[in-house]
């Protein structure tokens, strides 16, 4: 295993103003960022993920591209892997809030599907 991916976002989409989840025209996005640290996650020990020169994220692009990697990961293996090391203080906190939200959507889900099993007598 390799030591460190480090990933320049402004670099990689190629833009300084993030929004939205996908791209109709296979223009980098979010999903193709989020897939991309996936496509790593097992080759590095940590992935950095820099955010120099990015101007905007939207909420729905923090969502797809980060908060969407704790759907096969908890945030613990999250936190070991991926840093955020020159993220300014708003950043940090627009990124958090991502996170909460998209773990109330990952544990409402769970619930679900904990009391679809419960009807079907599982």
């Amino acid at each position: 295993m390799e030591n460190e991916l480090i990933v320049n976002v402004y670099k990689f989409m190629g833009n300084d103003l993030l929004s939205g989840r996908t791209s109709d025209d296979g223009s980098p996005s979010a999903e193709s960022l989020r897939k991309h640290v996936l496509d790593n996650w097992d080759k590095y020990e940590r992935i950095s993920i820099l955010l120099d020169n990015v101007t905007q994220m939207t909420r729905p692009f923090q969502d797809e591209a980060f908060a969407k990697l704790l759907e096969g990961h908890s945030l613990d293996e999250f936190n070991q892997k991926i840093h955020f090391p020159d993220a300014k203080e708003n950043t940090v906190k627009e990124l958090n809030t991502a996170f909460k939200i998209r773990q109330k959507i990952i544990q409402s889900k769970k619930e679900r599907e904990g009391e679809k099993g419960d009807q079907l007598g599982l």
